[in-house]
């Protein structure tokens, strides 16, 4: 792992994904939703991992805004009765951590069995009923008569979905009415997600929703299955495969404030140890250098299957800037790269926060230029 500082207060942190267990990897999600006691409280905390799969069925969801707010409830009331009914626990990214190209966060389900699951499910779409019911209607969550879900499911249990020559899948659609459409894999591997949309009547969706969560959770004991559950639903990370190894994790934990504003930091090139300053404009030196390495590079190193993650410590005071209103720098940012990006709290330092961006490498280091753009923009106009 290496840590860059610079002088503008920006700490970077780089991590290559190795592929190592969800144990040893440390991606905290920001709100893994418990209930304590059965007591109906509400108890936010944050995993020190990735997801921390405790129970054997897992299932993934694309979450919008309205129904994340209605699955949660008041004060956490429907964690609380799901939890207390069916012993589920349900986590939610972060509030600016979206599935690539939607504006939908990642819930995350787990049970001790396929039918509680499945009961945990059937209370989601009568969430998403009542929803639409009371007039919030959208493309996401549908519109009066025909509800919409949209689930991560990994490619592994997709065939099963099809059926051989597309037979399961036209019987769903003939015995329910419902629309269901299956996105393309974005790579290969069991783990890979793909999004399964549907829609119809809440009745319709129920079935069909049932039959993907019996695919999915058939596959729990699979090697790869941990991985998959592990990981709210990147497609870049879905895709490792399980192996232990040595080297760093996946690393979303903050930067340590120590190497914080010290300009005596220098960090290698190719050339040895050089001072980094980032005060200057690209001008077209700097371009040619960028555009060189990267013609130079061998294509092992652009087609790494690993995940790269790079970790930047901002001063709160410009994370408007960044995320930009409603989040839309970041969606953007996001879309173009086919990044991850999401940006958290720091334990004890309410002057920081920590921007995280996650992907291919190639597509890691446009993120975090067109960041370091918006970065820039912000500090200078706050400065104005």
């Amino acid at each position: 792992q290496v840590c860059v500082a610079f002088r503008f207060k920006m700490t970077l942190s780089l991590s290559f994904v190795k592929g190592s267990p969800a144990g040893d990897m440390k991606r905290e999600m920001d709100q893994e939703l418990e209930v304590s006691g059965g007591k109906g409280s509400r108890r936010p905390r944050r995993s020190t991992g990735m997801t921390n799969i405790s129970m054997p069925c897992v299932l993934k969801l694309l979450t919008p805004a309205e129904l994340a707010a209605a699955v949660i409830g008041k004060g956490g009331s429907v964690i609380a009765q799901l939890r207390q009914a069916y012993g589920a626990k349900l986590g939610l990214t972060d509030h600016s951590e979206f599935y690539p190209q939607t504006s939908c966060r990642i819930l995350t389900a787990q049970t001790s069995t396929e039918e509680s699951m499945g009961l945990v499910l059937s209370q989601i779409i009568a969430k998403i009923g009542e929803l639409v019911t009371a007039g919030n209607q959208s493309e996401d969550i549908g519109s009066v008569g025909e509800v919409k879900l949209r689930m991560l499911v990994p490619k592994a249990a997709v065939g099963g979905v099809i059926g051989k020559g597309g037979s399961n899948i036209k019987q769903l659609r003939d015995s329910t009415g419902a629309k269901v459409s299956i996105s393309e894999p974005s790579s290969s591997g069991p783990g890979v997600d793909q999004v399964i949309s549907i829609a119809g009547t809440p009745q319709a969706v129920e079935a069909v929703s049932a039959e993907v969560n019996r695919q999915i959770q058939a596959l729990n004991t699979e090697g790869w299955f941990l991985q998959w559950a592990s990981v709210p639903g990147h497609e870049s990370y879905a895709s490792m495969a399980p192996t232990r190894g040595g080297g760093c994790g996946y690393d979303w934990s903050a930067a340590p404030q120590d190497h914080l504003l010290d300009p005596s930091l220098q960090v290698p090139t190719y050339d040895g140890y050089q001072p980094v300053t980032l005060q200057k404009a690209a001008d077209p030196s700097s371009v040619h250098t960028l555009v060189n390495v990267a013609q130079t590079l061998p294509s092992y190193v652009m087609e790494d299957p690993r995940g790269f993650a790079m970790n930047c410590v901002v001063p709160n005071s410009l994370v408007g800037g960044l995320i930009g209103r409603g989040g839309a720098g970041t969606k953007e940012v996001q879309a173009m790269t086919g990044t991850k990006i999401g940006i958290r709290d720091i334990p004890g330092d309410p002057e920081h926060r920590t921007l995280n961006i996650a992907g291919p490498l190639a597509n890691t280091c446009s993120a975090y230029m067109l960041m370091m753009k918006r970065y820039l923009d912000s500090e200078a106009q706050m400065a104005t």
